[in-house]
Order: C-alpha cells, then structure tokens, then sequence
C-alpha cells in the first residue's frame, strides 16, 4: 500500500488545482486612482528560476532612470519586486539571489528543501528595512493563493517577509504559510502576473513582465503523480498568463528558453531581462507619453 501522507498530500493538490481552476476567472477588484496624474504600475511575473530576468529588467529601468507608482509580484516576482520596492540594487539584488546563505547551495541554481522556507524570510528581514509592506518606499502588494478555496489573496501590508514567503510557497514542496486565517501558498497559482493586483494598488497603466516556463518547452521529468500535479499546474498557469497579459497596458517579451539551454544560467537570464526593457524602452517611452499626456515624468522624453 501506499503511503497514507503521501497520498493525502496529492488529492489536496488535485483539489486545490480544481478549486482554483473554479476561481480562476475572480479578479482582484480593479480600482483606478481617486484623482490626480496616472499611476503607472509593473507586475512581476512567476518563473521559478526564471525569475533571475528580473533582475535585469530592474536593472535596465534603474538605467534608465524609471521608477514606478506600484510595483506587484507573484511567487519569484513577489521577492524580486519587494526588494526593488525598497530601494535595493539591481546589483545587491543579484549578489543576494547567487549568495549560498539563501539559494542553499554555491553551484548555482535553489535548493527546494525545507528550510528554504526560513531563508527567503530571512533574506527579507535582512534587507528590507521597514516592517511593514504598506511602509516601502514604492507602494507593493504580494499575490498569494488561498490553498483552500482557490482564492487571490493581495498582501499589501503586514510583515514583508511573510508576504513574500506566502507568495513564494510552492505546494508538494512546501506546507502552507499562515497568514490571519488563511493558509497560504503560490501566488502562480492564482495571479501568475498580478496585474489586476497592480490597479487595485492604483495603478492606472500596468506594466506586465512575464517569466513563465512554457510547458510545451519542459520535458515531463517523470510519469509520477508529482511531476503530472506541476505539469498540470504549469498548463493552467499558462492558461491565466494569457488572460492576464490582455489586461495590461504593455508587456515585455522575454525570450528565456534559449537562455536556459546554454551553460551561462543566471547571467543569461539577466542579460536577457535587460536587453528586452532596453529593446522594449522606446515603445514603452511613446505609449506612456501619449497616453499620460505629459502626466508622468517619463525619462528620455520631452512634453510637447
């Protein structure tokens, strides 16, 4: 027979698939800002180590000297986004994310053990110097997914670390986290890029940056209940991916599965998020202007 935990842990897994496959069409209520200059928001998608882009699409905005009104982020877009909400560096981002103390190991890449947990919460409290998510110095929201309803959850205030933690939390690997009375888990799951997060936060143009694998581009690792649960889970990630990228107002294409073929890992996913924004950067520039209308400060361009 088999075991009695394991087994248990995957009908909760095919249920919460199930029950967040029925919430999947219930969007945070979009709110627009109650008077004043446009807002402008990016959403930072999940990836897992995708994720590492990220750090380069900060990068080319610090560059560029843009800064946004609300940043969100789901799963690894929730630590990247929390960290850039709080005025870290692109380039501390980058140490932090290759430093052993979090990734658990020096060869590159995460270890997903159960301590993993612990450390994200720790690199939070380490270098995010406010207490509370509600006091950065960029207005930020972490998506989580209610692991027994299917449910968004939006964390815009509370400790940063335990926002983060939630919305990095990947079910079959990790037990909830707790958060009021809610258990918690993957943000992937529910609002893999958080736009409709972004304009509840008040953000009236909404950047989307989408880091998602494609499961078409991943072999199935295996033909165990597992492997299916996170093959599963991928496709109806992708599925909301495309809902949610038609609700924002620009998105920024990342070519990531060719970067990962190659032996530069980390570095190339870096490069990669940089050279999109930079590439995407003129377009955005004119969308901006033309839709703000002189509102908002947008470097590299002149109000006519």
């Amino acid at each position: 027979m088999g075991n009695p935990s394991i087994d248990l842990n995957r009908r909760r897994a095919l249920q919460l698939i199930a029950a967040i496959a029925g919430a999947a069409s219930m969007n945070v209520s979009e709110a627009a800002s109650p008077g004043g200059r446009t807002r402008v928001g990016v959403a930072l998608g999940s990836g897992g180590l995708h994720g590492y882009a990220h750090i380069g699409v900060i990068r080319a905005f610090e560059s560029l000297g843009f800064v946004p009104d609300v940043i969100t982020g789901s799963s690894v877009g929730a630590i990247a986004g929390v960290l850039w909400a709080s005025g870290v560096p692109s380039a501390t981002i980058e140490k932090l994310a290759n430093d052993p103390a979090w990734s658990g190991t020096s060869s590159g890449g995460w270890r997903f053990d159960s301590t993993m947990m612990e450390r994200l919460r720790e690199l939070i409290r380490s270098n995010v110097t406010v207490n509370d998510v509600s006091n950065l110095r960029v207005r930020f929201g972490a998506v989580a997914t209610d692991v027994e309803t299917g449910e968004l959850v939006l964390l815009d205030r509370g400790p940063p670390g335990a926002a983060v933690a939630a919305s990095a939390c990947v079910p079959l690997r990790h037990a909830p986290i707790i958060i009021g009375k809610r258990k918690l888990v993957d943000g992937a799951l529910s609002a893999p890029i958080p736009v409709d997060a972004a304009r509840k936060l008040g953000a009236d143009f909404v950047i989307a940056v989408d880091v998602a694998y494609r499961p078409y581009e991943e072999p199935l690792e295996s033909d165990g209940t597992t492997a299916i649960a996170f093959q599963m889970m991928h496709i109806m990630i992708n599925r909301l991916i495309v809902e949610q990228i038609r609700r924002a107002d620009f998105q920024i294409r990342l070519d990531l599965h060719a970067a990962m073929q190659g032996a530069r890992g980390a570095h190339a996913l870096i490069e990669v998020g940089e050279r999109a924004t930079h590439e995407a950067w003129p377009a955005l520039q004119q969308l901006l202007s033309r839709r703000l209308r002189g509102q908002y400060d947008v470097p590299g361009t002149q109000s006519s």
